[in-house]
């Protein structure tokens, strides 16, 4: 159900609008807490701001500043409060309120902690800091970020993918320093194949054996003594790193990940790659059905999105069937 901020971006419901750009929409609160109070809301209609995807958030971000700064220059205040509240109403926004004496606002009472108590908190953050802790039991899965994907001038290319890259490949360094096992899924595709639209598919022409578009994109970093799986040789639908399947049906073909994870003793899937609402979907779907623990790095997937909303569709799946996004 659309909110009331999705019908006030669409023009459904009145508003004195002030900016509005690709990602974010700008107005004034109609219950000010001080004159020029505005609220700067998301167009993605994310109930959390934390969980927007990172080009969102940054956008929106960007738009908070722009506003911000309009806002001092047009009520010639001495600063603008900025106030992430978000629980009246579940849609990703920030409140902008000018104020020349900001003592007015309060603050919550003053909690009382000992030293020893502030250095466990400060440690509980650091560590929750990294969204996953890497150990031998656990394989990182790096799905599919090769050029045709990744690269603005791949054939299927994902928006967002470059700016996903260094995080992957922070999490790689990661993994290999915890002794994690680190995978790298690939498309692989003949030619011609009914996967292809030309062929009678869904998809345009991408990452077809030995091809540009099949290499990884040239800015991740491969890690020595990774496990690699080819998917989609024979023409199959290699949506997930674990399993295939034939165009015309059939039961699923293996791709032998599934083998050479149990051999290294892994427990735990760690998802990584492109696209959200295709083959990081499924490999996470699948390796939930083969009994491993799965969870999905938020800033390091980007969807495809054919659909607006479809990577964050796949993402609620996901959860659904008992992942955690982190």
């Amino acid at each position: 159900m659309a909110s009331i901020f999705t019908k006030i971006i669409a023009g459904e419901i009145p508003a004195h609008r002030v900016y509005e750009d690709d990602v974010a929409f700008a107005f004034l609160d109609i219950n000010p807490r001080s004159p020029g109070h505005t609220l700067v809301v998301s167009k993605r209609e994310t109930a959390y701001l934390f969980d927007l995807p990172p080009e969102d958030y940054d956008g929106l971000m960007r738009a908070v500043r722009t506003v911000s700064q309009a806002l001092r220059r047009a009520t010639s205040t001495d600063r603008v409060i900025v106030m992430i509240y978000g629980d009246e109403i579940p849609h990703a926004h920030v409140h902008l309120i000018p104020v020349n004496d900001p003592s007015g606002f309060p603050w919550p009472p003053v909690v009382d902690q000992a030293p020893e108590q502030l250095a466990a908190m400060a440690g509980a953050i650091r560590a929750a800091v990294e969204p996953v802790a890497f150990d031998p039991a656990t394989a990182l899965v790096v799905v599919d970020v090769q050029n045709d994907f990744a690269d603005p001038e791949g054939s299927l290319a994902v928006a967002g993918a470059p700016e996903a890259i260094p995080f992957i490949n922070r999490a790689v360094a990661r993994a290999e320093h915890a002794g994690a096992t680190v995978v790298y899924t690939r498309d692989w595709h003949p030619e011609s194949t009914p996967h292809f639209r030309k062929d009678g598919g869904t998809w345009p022409v991408h990452c077809v054996a030995d091809s540009w578009g099949a290499q990884f994109h040239p800015d991740l970093v491969v890690a020595d003594d990774a496990v690699f799986t080819t998917k989609g040789t024979g023409g199959e639908d290699g949506y997930s790193g674990f399993s295939m399947r034939r165009p015309e049906g059939g039961d699923p073909i293996p791709t032998g990940l599934e083998t050479q994870l149990r051999e290294r003793g892994i427990e735990r899937i760690v998802l990584a790659g492109l696209a959200t609402d295709y083959c990081v979907k499924e490999t996470g779907l699948d390796a939930l059905r083969l009994g491993f623990e799965v969870t999905v790095l938020g800033d390091g997937v980007r969807s495809v999105d054919l659909r607006p909303g479809d990577g964050d569709a796949a993402l609620a799946e996901l959860r659904r069937a008992g992942a955690e996004v982190r």
